[in-house]
């Protein structure tokens, strides 16, 4: 598994649904603020792939059912592409900056 897929499925064993994975997604894209440089850099291919390893391993879970979309690098990529097509605000910055810190992206005294 990469470095990136291997760091989050440590820091948050449980995982993530699959609405907070995909902010997640889009906030790596946007900003690697608080990103350890050993996981650097963060295209949209390396993000796609990371996501497709923890989606395939049950780590994002999808709600209400299996998606076998959140298993494949082209699923994500096309997430990260939706920001192009839908315009900035598409990326909920305020959540992302709540999931980085989750997943010790971002340090708590950090200030908003």
């Amino acid at each position: 598994m990469d470095a990136l897929a291997s760091y989050l499925m440590d820091r948050v064993p449980d995982g993530m649904n699959y609405s907070d994975a995909a902010q997640l997604c889009l906030r790596l894209y946007c900003t690697v603020d608080g990103v350890p440089k050993q996981l650097l850099p963060l295209s949209k291919e390396v993000l796609g792939d990371a996501f497709a390893k923890l989606g395939h391993s049950g780590w994002v879970r999808y709600e209400g059912a299996d998606s076998p979309e959140i298993a494949d690098r082209g699923h994500w990529v096309e997430v990260i592409a939706a920001i192009l097509k839908k315009g900035p605000d598409f990326v909920d910055m305020a959540r992302g900056e709540v999931l980085a810190r989750h997943v010790g992206f971002l340090s708590e005294n950090v200030a908003s």
